[in-house]
């Protein structure tokens, strides 16, 4: 437990424990101690929760050891195979009261158990004491996904969410699209302007990419010094060519002085790529069709100038892993 991250009395009380037992009497009972304190919810099968936790991620789950169907075991460990739920404790309840019982409810990645008859104040003062860890560990990982400076996230986010992208486009079989942004002449503008400067002028960036990236689903990143990321799921070449067009009239609009650039003003340019799940081009005419250079329209914005395209290596490395997957047989996966 991190005492130097303080959850509140409502942060605790909006918590959603899952209780899991196929005796209703059993799961009647502990829904009665928690309910009052917390977010319950009441399932009575491996199977129904889960389902249940494919659509919620609760914050806790209660659950019984042996049950009908997929044991309590087995639903456990199939809950720590999943990236989307494998952070989430598991509190077994058992009448199992032997070392080998014991044993298995920690092998298969549990974090405390509570033998039944359940005491109902050693179960409430458990799983407060989860809870809290729970919940200062979902605090400090947001914190460290947060770039302090632009508020987008950081690129300690990126593996995790191509991954989950990737596989997401694979089993729907949507498209993926990857924008990079790199602000132009950003060295020149620190130089002349100093990075106190730098700093505003990167935050009124990111500030224009909330505004144009705004689905639950996109996520925008600081990739580096002046570049920025954005992963966007359901998002065909069309798509992705109507986000970068409204990113640079975003950025124009800005109108920021750069009295070093040729234009007078901050620009950028951006990289695009787009991941089609059935695509069977080899590797390298996937990366040279699919990764390509946009720039600004000669007639955006009134401005008769296309600005030089941006190299194209950095977002070659980002999209690497989804070109590397998007070649491999479907066994392979």
């Amino acid at each position: 437990m991190n005492q130097f991250v303080s959850i509140s009395e409502e942060l605790l009380a909006a918590s959603v424990i899952l209780i899991v037992d196929d005796d209703p009497v059993n799961s009647a009972v502990v829904d009665s101690l928690l309910s009052g304190l917390y977010q319950t919810v009441v399932t009575h099968s491996g199977e129904s929760a889960l389902d249940f936790c494919q659509k919620t991620l609760p914050d806790l789950i209660l659950l019984d050891v042996v049950m009908g169907g997929i044991s309590g075991l087995e639903t456990c460990r199939k809950l720590k195979q999943n990236v989307e739920t494998q952070h989430i404790p598991v509190v077994f309840i058992t009448s199992i009261l032997d070392v080998e019982g014991e044993i298995n409810c920690w092998d298969a990645g549990c974090v405390d158990f509570v033998t039944k008859p359940v005491n109902g104040v050693t179960l409430l003062n458990r799983i407060k004491s989860h809870l809290v860890s729970k919940l200062q560990a979902d605090m400090l990982r947001r914190m460290s996904y947060k770039d302090g400076l632009t508020g987008l996230n950081n690129r300690h986010v990126l593996d995790e969410v191509l991954e989950k992208s990737m596989l997401y486009a694979t089993r729907s079989d949507h498209p993926l699209s990857v924008m990079m942004l790199d602000v132009d002449w950003f060295k020149l503008y620190n130089d002349y302007y100093g990075h106190l400067q730098g700093d505003d002028c990167l935050r009124q960036i990111a500030d224009s990419i909330k505004e144009v990236v705004q689905r639950p689903t996109d996520v925008a990143i600081r990739f580096g010094g002046e570049e920025f990321l954005c992963v966007l799921p359901e998002t065909d070449l069309a798509g992705v060519e109507h986000l970068a067009q409204a990113l640079l009239k975003s950025v124009l609009d800005l109108k920021i002085p750069h009295a070093k650039s040729p234009l007078n003003i901050v620009t950028v340019s951006v990289g695009i790529f787009t991941f089609k799940p059935k695509s069977t081009l080899s590797q390298r005419r996937y990366l040279s069709r699919q990764i390509k250079p946009y720039t600004r329209p000669s007639n955006l914005a009134g401005i008769n100038i296309i600005l030089s395209p941006m190299s194209c290596n950095e977002l070659r490395l980002v999209c690497a892993p989804i070109v590397e997957y998007a070649i491999k047989p479907i066994g392979a996966r």
